[in-house]
């Protein structure tokens, strides 16, 4: 089995890039939802945070209010940290027990967004990066998701620059033109890795 991590910066379109994998056969992992996972009642990320943070991070039903555990850490890069340092170990080995159970597949690729920023490049055979020229990229997230111009800005400030992702990436799909743009650049992968089997 080839490990691909895949990634890229809000709104390059690392969505469109899954669903054309997932067509084409391709199981995809997602660490936002193992992250999610993760901060259900009960589960090791939930108990961990409440030790952590305190009650305080809970509503009436005990469940943890996303937003208030977002303030918290964003306002304070030593929560951040301390957050962060709980849940990124819980999130790999998570993903690595799911890829356990996908060993006999030749390729499964796991969407990591922050992947160069939390230093997993080593924990997969490749890197795959989705990219897009900056204008479109805020056009598109202020179409689909309602994102300012300048808010997009300041949030793709946090995240390591585009240009430094492609740099480190072993192969860039440009999602600049339409989705059949798209599929054939990573059909085109797809079928170079399926020879070299």
């Amino acid at each position: 089995m080839r490990t691909i991590g895949l990634t890229g910066v809000m709104g390059a379109g690392k969505s469109s890039v899954i669903r054309i994998l997932q067509e084409e056969g391709i199981t995809v992992l997602d660490c936002d939802a193992v992250n999610a996972q993760l901060l259900q009642k009960h589960e090791e990320g939930y108990t961990a945070l409440i030790q952590m943070f305190g009650t305080d991070i809970l509503n009436d039903e005990g469940n943890i209010m996303h937003q208030r555990m977002s303030d918290l850490i964003f306002c304070d890069p030593e929560k951040k940290r301390q957050a962060e340092g709980i849940l990124h170990p819980l999130i790999k080995k998570r993903i690595f027990e799911e890829l356990a159970l996908h060993a006999k597949e030749s390729i499964v690729v796991v969407e990591v967004p922050l992947l160069f920023e939390v230093h997993w490049e080593d924990a997969f055979d490749e890197v795959w990066v989705v990219a897009c020229d900056e204008e479109l990229l805020l056009s598109r997230l202020k179409l689909y998701r309602h994102i300012s111009k300048e808010e997009a800005l300041r949030r793709l400030r946090l995240q390591l620059p585009q240009q430094e992702k492609i740099k480190r990436a072993d192969v860039v799909f440009y999602n600049n033109s339409d989705s059949a743009s798209l599929k054939r650049q990573i059909c085109d992968i797809l079928n170079m890795k399926r020879q070299l089997r």
